[in-house]
């Protein structure tokens, strides 16, 4: 991926990206969104494996159905994101936007590593909600 294209005097998205998935390609063009999607997706399903594994027993049924609910968006391809921005001329703002969406799945997916099972619903639903956001990102400004 061509760094520079997400980066702004503003934004240390990319780089935090990056530290966390090193082969990370970002969104320059149709198979670069494709890896980056699912490196994304793999870490946050990573994270959230350990959590089921650390907590399921402790969770109510609506938290494990939850949570399972939220592992099948990490395992499976997001169709209505892919054909948003599959084809698509993506703008240095719509890409920022994108980096810095995978930027709060990753931090949200390190903060599940913690999680406690009270704090667990309220963490699903940031995870789920970021997802539904990747959709129709806002582009970013600054």
């Amino acid at each position: 991926m061509s760094r520079c294209v997400v980066r702004s005097a503003m934004s240390d998205d990319p780089d935090f990206v990056y530290a966390r998935l090193p082969a990370y390609k970002g969104y320059d063009n149709e198979p670069d969104r494709h890896d980056s999607d699912m490196r994304v997706r793999a870490y946050v399903g990573g994270a959230l494996t350990d959590v089921q594994a650390r907590l399921g027993s402790t969770l109510d049924a609506t938290s494990r159905t939850h949570l399972e609910q939220v592992l099948l968006r990490c395992i499976f391809t997001d169709q209505v994101f892919i054909r948003n921005f599959e084809h698509a001329e993506l703008s240095a703002s719509i890409i920022a936007s994108l980096v810095r969406s995978d930027r709060r799945l990753i931090e949200l997916a390190d903060r599940a590593r913690a999680v406690s099972a009270a704090d667990l619903p309220a963490l699903l639903d940031a995870i789920d909600s970021q997802f539904q956001y990747r959709r129709a990102p806002e582009p970013v400004t600054s």
